[in-house]
């Protein structure tokens, strides 16, 4: 059994979920908490209700249960920093899952090492299980330094979530001039700094940025797999914030798991560069795209909202 404690965020998705339960079936975690957030209107009430009982219904292992179900919605923004919160006051450390991203079983013994190893390295922040683009970002070892956070599976320690603050505290004083010495891409910091502004404005309902900001303004960095541990089966197609491009690629499979710990755990800003340049190739052109996007009234947007999740 998995000794490490795992969180899964569920919401109205019963077919994804169902993957991602199973997924930790497969390993059992002694610890697991499931936070669901509450329907958005009466129609929601069905699938949220249904999500509920089938993950349950998954759930055949002698464990430690502590579900968080609520009855209203709060939102990405709040639902899961409340869920974070909970879940870090009563554990050191622990993976993050969410109801879209199925983990190779392999992913939770990386984490469970390297939350382990690396728990008392104040450099490092939290440890990511995807890797999109393993075979430009080659590396002789089985994880490398990043300053790209990405929350589709994650190992997290309490001394990071500490830093964390959904509302953004001093942003107006984030400035590129104070990072250049560390910081990766000027472009990142702009890409960056944009939708955190989104967020400060409540115009964008999202969490995950502040977690980037929180270890950017801290100067920490992010442990990244060499290979892809994580398959996102959410994009593109229901989820709440969807994307320009699709960056599902699938899990490496591998017949036999053993971690290559480099010798010396050293950053490299082209490692980011190309992983940057890839993933967020249309990063200016999402930053046009929003500034139109938010530039209508409230109504509009909720009418366009419902035309593209039908296309979808």
């Amino acid at each position: 059994m998995l000794k490490t404690p795992v969180l899964l965020i569920i919401f109205k998705r019963k077919e994804t979920s169902l993957h991602v339960i199973r997924a930790i079936g497969k390993v059992k975690p002694k610890i697991l908490y499931i936070s669901q957030d509450g329907p958005r209107n009466i129609n929601e009430e069905k699938e949220v209700l249904e999500t509920r009982r089938a993950v349950l219904s998954e759930i055949k292992w002698n464990c430690k249960l502590v579900t968080l179900f609520h009855k209203k919605n709060l939102g990405f923004k709040k639902h899961i920093p409340e869920a974070l919160s909970r879940f870090f006051k009563d554990n050191e450390y622990g993976i993050y899952l969410e109801d879209d991203t199925i983990p190779s079983k392999e992913f939770f013994y990386f984490e469970e090492e390297l939350l382990k190893k690396y728990k008392n390295d104040n450099r490092i922040f939290a440890i990511d299980g995807t890797n999109l683009y393993p075979n430009l970002t080659k590396n002789e070892s089985s994880y490398y330094l990043s300053q790209i956070g990405c929350i589709w599976g994650i190992g997290m320690w309490r001394r990071s979530w500490k830093l964390y603050h959904s509302e953004i505290p001093n942003l107006k004083s984030f400035k590129y001039s104070d990072y250049e010495n560390f910081i990766f891409s000027k472009k990142f910091f702009i890409y960056l700094k944009f939708f955190l502004d989104l967020v400060n404005k409540n115009k964008l309902n999202a969490w995950d940025y502040q977690l980037t900001y929180a270890a950017i303004r801290n100067k920490k960095y992010f442990l990244y797999p060499s290979l892809n541990l994580v398959d996102n089966i959410g994009l593109n197609k229901i989820n709440t914030n969807p994307f320009l491009q699709n960056y599902r690629t699938g899990i490496t499979f591998i017949k036999s798991f053993k971690i290559h710990h480099p010798k010396q755990l050293i950053y490299s800003h082209k490692r980011d560069e190309i992983y940057f340049n890839k993933m967020y190739r249309f990063s200016y052109a999402r930053i046009l795209l929003n500034l139109l996007y938010f530039a209508f009234p409230d109504n509009f947007r909720k009418i366009f909202n419902g035309i593209v999740n039908k296309l979808e």
